[in-house]
């Protein structure tokens, strides 16, 4: 499937659009992650509904670096759907810090969406202060880059094995560009910017999960320093299960934090179980 480009005014974004069905299921990448991280996972869903996979706006490559809240990219998802002729009903899945994204979308147009899948998403809980360090980590990632070693680290970092082949050539092309990397960089520190002040928002405005079919996916294979506070969040949205009339809660424990990658067919499992619980209500 090939990607098309999809005019919202002042910006055009990239969109892969496929499938037909009632309801349209809308993926949300995390932080700096292109579409393809999606291939494993839209390919089977693609088969039952219509999808869409987009990558959002661009930061400009030179000049000051905008703040992009979850707000302002619902904005420009609500205009590329506008744009492209695709009305609701939206199962709307989000990944990392694409679930802010979705549960922002929800709030915003709760009658558009029916259902949502969140896949190891940030959660309010979290500790944001340490999103402070974001732009130095990307100006290490910049610097990296430049040298064969460094790389060779960071593709492994962000691609794991078993990664779609369109996913780690579309970051090797990224890596190997370096005006595609500044621009990637510098799109990831936007959004990276707009991380504390949309966690907030959720805080005061939804700290409930939407009254639609969710299912809540987590990595239980992360570990390291911060593998506390992973545990914290992981309680943290059993808690909102809990709360919530609809919802159910899946650990993977043999995923990292890059479930659509490294475990494409729970993802795809998961949307397709909310999509016949869905077809239930009916």
């Amino acid at each position: 499937m090939e990607r098309r480009r999809v005019e919202i005014g002042d910006a055009r974004l990239d969109a892969v659009i496929a499938g037909s069905g009632p309801v349209t299921v809308v993926f949300e990448n995390g932080l700096a992650t292109a579409l393809e991280s999606w291939d494993g996972v839209a390919s089977t869903i693609t088969e039952r509904t219509r999808t869409v996979r987009y990558d959002r706006r661009r930061a400009e490559p030179d000049g000051e670096i905008p703040v992009r809240t979850a707000a302002d990219l619902v904005a420009d998802l609500r205009t590329l759907l506008a744009a492209s002729g695709i009305n609701p009903p939206y199962l709307l899945v989000g990944h990392s810090w694409g679930g802010v994204i979705a549960r922002t979308f929800a709030h915003a147009h709760p009658s558009d969406v029916v259902g949502l899948v969140l896949v190891d998403a940030t959660h309010e809980t979290v500790d944001s202060r340490g999103f402070a360090l974001l732009p130095l980590m990307y100006s290490l990632m910049g610097l990296a880059v430049r040298f064969g070693a460094g790389r060779r680290w960071l593709l492994k970092q962000l691609c794991p094995p078993g990664a779609p082949e369109a996913y780690r050539a579309r970051l090797e092309q990224r890596m190997g560009d370096p005006a595609l990397w500044r621009i990637s960089l510098r799109t990831a520190r936007a959004e990276g910017a707009g991380i504390r002040p949309s966690l907030a928002a959720l805080a005061r405005d939804c700290p409930d999960l939407p009254p639609v079919p969710v299912h809540v996916l987590t990595a239980g294979g992360v570990t390291g320093p911060n593998l506390k506070q992973v545990q914290r969040v992981h309680e943290a949205w059993k808690g909102m299960v809990r709360r919530a009339a609809d919802a159910r809660y899946t650990n993977i424990p043999s995923s990292g934090h890059q479930v659509p990658v490294e475990a494409p067919d729970v993802v795809a499992d998961a949307i397709l179980g909310v999509l016949d619980t869905l077809v239930a209500q009916r």
